[in-house]
């Protein structure tokens, strides 16, 4: 009875959202001076497939074809205003060419918890249970810019100025203020003060050359289960472009821009993905859970308790990020730009700590992901339309330096001549006698870059009327620190039903990589009826086949139906290679 009431309280809202006809204007001041904007949907997705089970498989928990895997009720009001109108007379001198603000929100409700499958439930209720007294149903998750290397010690001693993940408030509720910021210019100078987003890099499907912001991953790789725009998080900036020239010999349209995010107010790098608790976690078990199945009836005495941080950067003026860029027009043909900025890494690696003790005895197995390392990124692009294939030509590479990566024998002390023992394996980065730490993080140089193709055409035996729209890129990257002694893996990924004692029992991670997505769409019935399809493949065979189609039934209310199908070599994208799945969404639009 419970989880229909909450079920009905949530259709209730829905509905109500979504079949009220708009009585509010997009303008609510006769100035016509401030707007008010809302996008809110509400998505259904199914299994549509049994995903595979360990040993064969590494998704967990289990899930069954015709299960909920999600029921997202996501809003994202607007508020935008024009404040120039209002500039006092007695300073007109000052007036700028425009003042305005930004204030939109985020958030969501999934009820997968609720009304959900029972195994996303109950897999929810073992994770940092009992914290911070270790009770061993689940692993400790846990976020932090710090970390006290001691040889025991009480829980919260090794870890000061934690936050305990809750599953809950990661995939069930969220909510933030998710952009607010004010603009102002005047003449060729331009200011864009507070929360907001930026994206220098290309990000068609899956991001990895646009890095200046974080995403959430919570919802595996942004683009297939969840937007770009969605999963983009804003950051604190101060913003300011300088328009140089108009024109400049063969050059047009100068101007260079920068950002500052000052790392005293904002550090975000995103939330870590929790094992075994959502039908969109990393594939694998909770790792307290991995213990019990490979210590067997040893498992009882053993009192083991392992510990996941997530090593996230101080609030501190050191670790501000900040970017440059200059862009201009080159014989009013190429739309040429060039930058350099710094981030924190979207992939975070992990990194062993061996074992500690606590006071009653209980050894603390402890692994982090680094997330707090800052690097650098240096990009150049450059766009142009290129007429014998009446098509618009992207390019861009993107030189990261010094990125964080992942090999076992370094960042886990797991070598070929390692003991098939999950203990040994735990202990193996942390000298007790010495009191010392023996692991550490390799980085290497990876440059990474798209072409990309986008073109307009009409064919009209499939549509008389509209055009099509084809948006295409190949996308790569090159790790230029790997060699035969440098075998870089997959970020700690292990293969299927593999026990994480071997190097080869982690996801290879080729020097080369590359891909190719393309997107393909139309509109039919006046722009009613928009069908779409994008397709993704990876030279080493993972592929992915998202069709969908829209139905607008007025420019409020939008229904979709989306299908997303993955297959292939089990890396990357194959990851989440048994989850295919069919989604419905309603959306509703005030505008």
């Amino acid at each position: 009875m419970r989880w229909i009431k909450r079920f009905r309280h949530v259709l209730v809202g829905v509905l109500g959202a979504v079949l009220a006809t708009p009585s509010l204007a997009l303008y609510i001041d006769e100035g016509q001076n401030f707007q008010l904007r809302l996008r809110t949907y509400s998505r259904l997705s199914i299994r549509v497939e049994d995903s595979d089970s360990p040993p064969g498989g590494d998704t967990v928990p289990v899930t069954k074809m015709g299960q909920m895997v999600e029921h997202r009720n996501f809003y994202n009001p607007e508020f935008e205003g024009k404040l120039t109108p209002f500039w006092p007379s007695w300073l007109e001198a000052f007036k700028p060419d425009d003042l305005s603000f930004r204030v939109a929100a985020w958030g969501f409700y999934d009820g997968i918890y609720d009304y959900g499958p029972k195994q996303f439930r109950d897999a929810a209720r073992r994770v940092n249970a009992g914290w911070p007294r270790p009770a061993r149903l689940g692993a400790f998750y846990l976020e932090g810019p710090d970390f006290v290397d001691q040889r025991s010690g009480t829980v919260e001693s090794f870890f000061p100025h934690v936050e305990v993940q809750n599953p809950r408030d990661i995939y069930a509720t969220r909510r933030r203020i998710n952009e607010l910021y004010l603009n102002y210019s005047k003449g060729p100078l331009f200011f864009r003060i507070g929360r907001q987003a930026i994206s220098w890099g290309e990000a068609d499907t899956i991001a990895l050359l646009d890095q200046n912001n974080p995403f959430d991953v919570t919802l595996g790789a942004p683009g297939i289960f969840q937007e770009i725009d969605e999963a983009r998080i804003p950051l604190w900036t101060i913003r300011t472009s300088l328009s140089l020239f108009e024109t400049l010999g063969p050059l047009s349209s100068g101007f260079v821009e920068a950002y500052w995010v000052p790392g005293d107010l904002d550090v975000n790098t995103g939330i870590l993905p929790i094992l075994g608790v959502s039908p969109y976690s990393p594939a694998g078990k909770d790792p307290q859970q991995l213990l019990r199945d490979q210590l067997g009836p040893l498992y009882e005495g053993a009192r083991v308790q392992f510990v996941l941080q997530d090593l996230i950067p101080r609030k501190r003026f050191e670790n501000s990020r900040y970017g440059f860029r200059v862009q201009t027009v080159v014989n009013r043909f190429f739309t040429v730009s060039g930058w350099v900025y710094t981030t924190f890494p979207q992939q975070p690696v992990p990194l062993g700590r061996g074992s500690r003790r606590t006071p009653d005895g209980t050894s603390l197995f402890i692994t982090q992901t680094v997330h707090n390392e800052r690097i650098m990124a240096f990009g150049l692009a450059n766009t142009f339309f290129f007429e014998p294939i009446d098509s618009i030509i992207r390019m861009q590479v993107v030189y990261f330096d010094n990125e964080p990566g992942f090999i076992p024998e370094i960042n886990l002390g797991i070598t070929k001549n390692t003991p098939n023992d999950p203990l040994s394996v735990l202990t193996a980065c942390y000298r007790p006698a010495e009191q010392r730490q023996v692991c550490r993080i390799p980085t290497a140089d990876i440059i990474r870059w798209e072409l990309g193709i986008d073109r307009f055409f009409f064919f009209r035996l499939l549509n008389p009327s509209n055009s099509f729209t084809w948006v295409t890129a190949f996308v790569g990257s090159w790790n230029l620190d790997e060699t035969d002694a440098k075998d870089f893996r997959f970020a700690g990924q292990r293969k299927p039903g593999r026990a994480a004692t071997h190097p080869d029992d982690f996801v290879q991670l080729k020097a080369v990589e590359a891909f190719a997505q393309t997107h393909l769409e139309t509109d039919y019935a006046h722009g009613r009826i928009k069908p779409a399809i994008t397709l993704i493949g990876n030279v080493r065979g993972t592929y992915v086949v998202n069709p969908g189609i829209t139905y607008r039934m007025f420019d409020w209310l939008l229904f979709d139906l989306n299908y997303v199908h993955i297959g292939g070599e089990y890396q990357q994208i194959g990851f989440f290679r048994d989850r295919d799945q069919v989604s419905a969404r309603v959306t509703y639009q005030l505008n």
